[in-house]
């Protein structure tokens, strides 16, 4: 009997420790009324709510939001306080069917709703490794690593709906390396529960791929008059007026210094320099970014893995509002450096594979340091948009050679 390998220990002990060290967090955060409330969640609580007994159109109304919060944490709140619902209409319909006057119970049903939509997001993910030729163990276990990635733990925590926004884009990802344009353009109109990130992802299709841009069109434009249809006009400009006050960057919550972007680091590297001045640098290298991603994917011969996991990346490194919880949409990048490791010798399967739980378990380390806790992110970004092209240009050095 062969004793088992270092890997096998490796990916037994790192699945173990990440999942007791998340249902420990889980259970003292559901049961501890003051976390429970200080998550996300209560906005998207607020929003069913009002929903529910005033009208979606009334969702968006301030007042009636900080009257819902204030009910749940049970003191007073001042104006600034309230975590404003700034998220899109569409998904008012499922938080209306999914909450209750029991606040925990909705947490848990959301919660379920969010991790059914990561497991099919992970799903799609795992087919586009299997057009590699990778052999279904190593399928399974990059999917364990994935529904185990600490930003994705982070987002059911707060309650958020970043599994939409990572549904959205692995479909992208998908219908790109498979050739279904139509498939990855309504994907992509998914994504646009960040608008922010959406734009950057959809506009670079618009010359080489206007089948996915002309899908992302229309798919927006259906959920744009479906929340329209919601709303109502009142509705619709309380909506636009939630979007400017997040547009900020002052309002509670909004917390741009602990942001994982661009804008974050900047206001933690220079702080005496004006928010307002660094946000509209921020803006300038956003538009930038897009441009430059415009060209690029329109002066690409070929679709390549490493431009796929570039773009992401530079999308959640450069987009104006980014929290932790958002670098879930890393797994994007993680599967295309699996994807292009899988035509290199340089780097071996046994050690891709294992990718998800070894950046848990940095960024899971990393927050037992404030200065860690933003540079392991960062180095994350870094090499992911990197490597996978120090690859590519080590194989076309190798392989002529090799014939």
């Amino acid at each position: 009997m062969q004793p088992p390998s270092i890997r096998r220990i490796f990916i037994i002990a790192g699945i173990t420790s990440l999942f007791i060290s998340y249902l420990g967090i889980w259970m003292r955060l559901i049961n501890n009324p003051v976390e429970r409330t200080g998550s996300d969640f209560i906005h998207f609580y607020s929003a069913g709510r009002i929903a529910q007994n005033k009208g979606a159109a009334h969702v968006y109304d301030l007042a009636l939001q900080h009257e819902m919060e204030e009910e749940q944490v049970g003191f007073p709140l001042a104006e600034e306080q309230v975590l404003p619902y700034n998220h899109l209409p569409f998904l008012i319909p499922i938080l209306q069917v999914t909450v209750s006057a029991d606040y925990v119970s909705s947490f848990y049903r959301w919660v379920l709703i969010m991790l059914i939509i990561y497991v099919s997001s992970i799903t799609v993910l795992g087919s586009t490794l299997k057009q590699t030729g990778m052999d279904r163990g190593s399928i399974l276990i990059v999917a364990a690593g994935a529904l185990l990635f600490l930003p994705v733990f982070f987002s059911l925590m707060n309650g958020q709906d970043t599994a939409i926004l990572l549904l959205g884009t692995s479909i992208w990802m998908y219908g790109l390396i498979s050739g279904r344009e139509w498939t990855a353009g309504f994907g992509l109109s998914l994504t646009t529960v960040r608008p922010h990130i959406a734009l950057i992802l959809a506009l670079p299709m618009l010359f080489r791929y206007r089948k996915i841009f002309l899908g992302f069109l229309l798919g927006s434009g259906a959920l744009a008059l479906f929340s329209f249809s919601i709303l109502g006009l009142e509705g619709t400009r309380e909506f636009i007026n939630i979007l400017f006050i997040s547009a900020g960057g002052e309002w509670y919550g909004i917390k741009q210094y602990a942001m994982f972007n661009l804008i974050g680091l900047l206001m933690r590297m220079v702080p005496w320099l004006e928010a307002a001045t660094i946000r509209t640098f921020g803006w300038i290298i956003y538009g930038i970014t897009i441009l430059s991603l415009v060209f690029l994917w329109a002066r690409s011969r070929h679709l390549r893995d490493s431009l796929i996991g570039l773009t992401v990346t530079l999308a959640l490194f450069v987009v104006p509002h980014l929290h932790f919880h958002d670098l879930t949409l890393l797994l994007i990048p993680i599967y295309a450096f699996i994807r292009s490791s899988t035509q290199s010798t340089i780097i071996t399967r046994s050690v891709v594979t294992v990718l998800p739980i070894v950046i848990s378990l940095l960024l899971l380390i990393s927050n037992a340091s404030p200065y860690l806790q933003y540079t392991i992110p960062y180095l994350n970004m870094l090499a992911l948009a990197g490597y996978p092209y120090y690859l590519e240009h080590k194989m076309t050095l190798i392989l002529p050679h090799q014939s």
